[in-house]
């Protein structure tokens, strides 16, 4: 096997109603383009909580006082089908939004709040299930 470059991310699922936020990477993006995901970014300093709530208020317009931290599961390795020589190591997080409204940054063009069942019927960046099922504990039977 190749020697990887891992690369460390944060995914932050939003959760409002039973129903979770996902965003389409706009074709301004590096990677992953036109894919849905949940709120992510690359892992800053070493404090993922953190670089989580950051990329919240960046990607969504959320600041802290509209989210609350539900859980944090353990981290998750995606191999990058754009380039077999990377893996994300993710780390996920689960909030619970007060807002329905998002206002999208630059990096997405669109956003969806979506149940479990519906987020199998559209194309992720890798591993955006596994994560969310990694944290949502009971919450994605619903």
């Amino acid at each position: 096997m190749p020697n990887l470059t891992g690369i460390n991310v944060i995914t932050a699922f939003l959760i409002f109603d039973h129903q979770i936020l996902i965003l389409r990477r706009s074709s301004n993006v590096k990677t992953m383009k036109e894919k849905w995901g949940a709120v992510s970014g690359y892992l800053e300093n070493n404090d993922p909580l953190r670089q989580a709530i950051i990329e919240i208020y960046e990607e969504t317009g959320l600041d802290s006082s509209k989210i609350e931290l539900v859980r944090s599961g353990n981290v998750l390795v995606a191999i990058d089908p754009e380039n077999a020589g990377t893996a994300y190591n993710i780390h996920p997080f689960l909030f619970h939004s007060k807002s329905k409204k998002v206002i999208l940054s630059r990096e997405h063009d669109q956003f969806r709040w979506v149940t479990m069942n519906e987020l199998r019927r559209y194309d992720t960046v890798p591993k955006l299930k596994e994560a969310y099922e990694s944290v949502a504990g009971s919450l994605h039977a619903k």
